[in-house]
């Protein structure tokens, strides 16, 4: 979506004056303007080489340096990280942090103990017990089940079985009102379609003329071409130029058409431009997407929301720290539920939908 704004605006910021560019230098991407090239930063109005000390490269921008995987940034150097015993470079490139199965305790790898009936945890630095069996304290106890019940999905607890609901320490059946069912989560009761909960029963939903079931089966809808008005259904009419909208209860003017009262009018020029605008951009992005995601950035912990578009790689947002500051961020997909990208202040960061 970004690329098509920023080609729709170096569309309209072409003009017909020169721009001067000092040596190694480049046209911006809005076309009003100059940036330095790769490997030279923005002085003054002159582009000056950056200088790499030992062990270093150019950074992702182009305009400055970092240092190579290994080693990490100490004030104009590079030093080498000095990696102790069962310790590898972490995923930044520029520390340490300990293998599987040992937690770092100081300036050391200490090896992770564990109790009987349990496993390194996932993130490989402490341990969690094996499924049946709960953490309490240091050490791990047997999950005992009351009748009706079956261990959870997080394998630390119990739950009942589809059909029942849990009451104090037991498993009570769920009774059902005449019209119900058991509910998806399989604890409580839910209507059978046509009928909708009133209390401790199932009452039978009374449908207006010129109405149907909604998708959900426990209340009504208008039909197509008619629009609900206190409890019955009216129908409508659709002035020039206009449709009826996809949910069937309304109407929408046509392309290059916009409301006004109750009829459709002719938009002007600009507003056409800017309709299509909104076209382009839904077309490019394809089907726009959602998440809440968390990570770190330069190695500190962070959380989020980012939007993303099913037709490309791209995606963009805010990362919040844990002393509440927020950034922009803007990154891209590098695998299914993992994203990577740079935030505000320029740092990496790593980040997994959650």
């Amino acid at each position: 979506m970004r690329y098509v704004i920023f080609i729709f605006t170096f569309l309209l910021s072409l003009n017909s004056y020169a721009i001067e560019m000092p040596e190694n230098s480049h046209v911006n991407v809005y076309g009003n303007g100059w940036e330095c090239d790769r490997g030279y930063r923005k002085s003054g109005a002159r582009c000056e080489k950056v200088i790499l000390p030992e062990n270093a490269k150019i950074n992702v921008y182009g305009n400055g340096w970092e240092c190579i995987r290994g080693y990490r940034k100490s004030g104009s150097k590079c030093l080498k990280v000095e990696l102790p015993k069962n310790a590898k470079i972490n995923v930044y490139g520029n520390g340490w942090e300990c293998i599987r199965g040992y937690r770092k305790s100081g300036g050391k790898c200490q090896k992770v103990g564990l109790p009987e009936h349990a496993k390194i945890n996932v993130y490989g630095n402490g341990w969690e017990c094996i499924r049946g069996y709960r953490k309490s304290g240091s050490k791990c106890l047997k999950v005992e089940l009351p009748k009706n019940a079956k261990i959870n999905v997080y394998g630390n607890g119990w739950e009942c079985i589809r059909g029942y609901r849990k009451s104090g320490g037991k498993c009570q059946k769920v009774g059902l009102p005449e019209h119900a069912k058991i509910n998806v989560y399989g604890n409580g009761w839910e209507c059978i379609r046509g009928y909708r909960k009133s209390g401790s029963k199932c009452e039978k939903v009374i449908l207006p003329q010129h109405a149907k079931l909604n998708v959900y089966g426990n209340g009504w809808q208008c039909k197509r071409g008619y629009a609900p008005s206190s409890n019955k259904c009216i129908k409508f009419s659709v002035p020039k130029n206009a449709s009826i909208a996809p949910s069937g209860n309304s109407w929408n003017c046509n392309l290059n058409f916009k409301r006004s009262n109750s009829v459709c009018v002719s938009m002007n020029a600009q507003e056409i431009a800017y309709q299509n605008m909104l076209i382009i951009q839904a077309r490019a992005c394809g089907r726009s997407y959602n998440y809440d995601v968390s990570g770190y950035c330069d190695g500190e912990y962070v959380y989020g929301n980012v939007d993303a578009c099913s037709n490309s790689k791209d995606v963009s947002g805010y990362v919040t720290y844990d002393n509440g500051a927020e950034q922009d961020f803007d990154g891209e997909w590098i695998n299914k539920g993992e994203i990577e990208g740079y935030d505000g202040f320029g740092n990496y960061c790593d980040l997994e939908v959650d």
